[in-house]
């Protein structure tokens, strides 16, 4: 009798073995039974321009032309690696849906008319492209993207600093009234759309990240599923404080595909109110034809492994 415990004991992981099989087994079923379901996506407008490439140091680069959002994002020593959702664009690419580079605001004019919400992934119009030099690889004016009473200019460049990717915008007050801007986050769109993967492939293709909310200090990692090397590291760039971070729910997708498999990162708050979910700590102040602001902005470093980032950053 000494021994039944110990036999049971014994079989404890070969129990636990057959269990991982079977639910990945049943998991792999269910993922093949909904693909032949489900017809094809089609692609949305945003991506009837096509897609350039650029390279980086670190990075290949691929940008949807009409929006200058990120289409994929490979380091160069796994190419065969995306850190964005990118073997989803064509589902992903319908309003609603955000992309590396978007960027979402609450802005009011004066200092207490009411706070209006923008977003370039609402309603995708094409950007307009402007003259690159240097080590700007890609720039755009996003007013087309926004709506038309949004009372600031915005510009968004892509750039390689240092050996670095930056990705950097730029608010200017277009009115002759001050602008506070209320909330401004820059969403950080990585793969780790679970849906409808086998085990294997959410290994193979996903990731998931970290924040540290730590203000200028604050950093986002990114690590692969796998635990393979390289992980990402995206710190702020110049004076980008990462004072908050959440979950951003789009309404206009299939509510079948889950939470959009972003976060935000508010640069301004303190547009709180009874109808807003948005609201941390100070507002920014755009005087009346006060010119360019201070540029927001991320960058984006390659680490050698996972444990990377436990090393002193310049």
């Amino acid at each position: 009798m000494r021994g039944g415990p110990f036999r049971l004991a014994n079989l404890i992981p070969l129990f636990l073995l057959v269990l991982c099989l079977i639910l990945a087994l049943h998991e792999k079923s269910a993922a093949q039974e909904r693909a032949h379901r489900e017809p094809p996506p089609t692609p949305g407008p945003m991506l009837a321009q096509g897609t350039i490439t650029l390279d980086t140091p670190e990075f290949t680069l691929d940008l949807v032309r009409s929006s200058q959002t990120v289409a994929a994002l490979k380091p160069k020593v796994a190419p065969e690696f995306d850190f964005t959702p990118g073997d989803l664009l064509v589902e992903r690419s319908k309003d609603d849906y955000y992309h590396l580079g978007d960027l979402n605001l609450r802005v009011r004019t004066g200092d207490s008319g009411a706070w209006k919400n923008y977003s370039t992934a609402v309603v995708r119009k094409p950007v307009v492209a402007l003259s690159t030099s240097g080590t700007t690889l890609g720039s755009a004016d996003l007013s087309p993207t926004l709506r038309a009473d949004i009372p600031l200019q915005i510009s968004r460049t892509w750039a390689v600093e240092a050996g670095k990717l930056v990705l950097r915008f730029v608010l200017e007050n277009k009115t002759q009234e001050n602008v506070q801007v209320g909330a401004l986050g820059i969403p950080m769109v990585f793969n780790n759309v679970l849906n409808d993967r086998s085990l294997e492939e959410a290994h193979t293709k996903c990731s998931f990240y970290d924040p540290y909310i730590g203000e200028d200090a604050g950093y986002l990692q990114v690590t692969r599923l796998n635990g393979h090397s390289p992980a990402l590291l995206v710190v702020p760039d110049g004076k980008t404080p990462f004072e908050a971070c959440g979950p951003i729910l789009s309404k206009g997708r299939p509510s079948s595909r889950g939470p959009e498999p972003i976060f935000t990162d508010p640069r301004h708050a303190g547009s709180r109110s009874k109808d807003s979910t948005i609201g941390w700590s100070t507002l920014r102040l755009l005087p009346k034809m006060s010119g360019k602001t201070p540029s927001s902005g991320t960058r984006r470093l390659r680490l050698p492994s996972p444990r990377g980032n436990r090393k002193p950053m310049d």
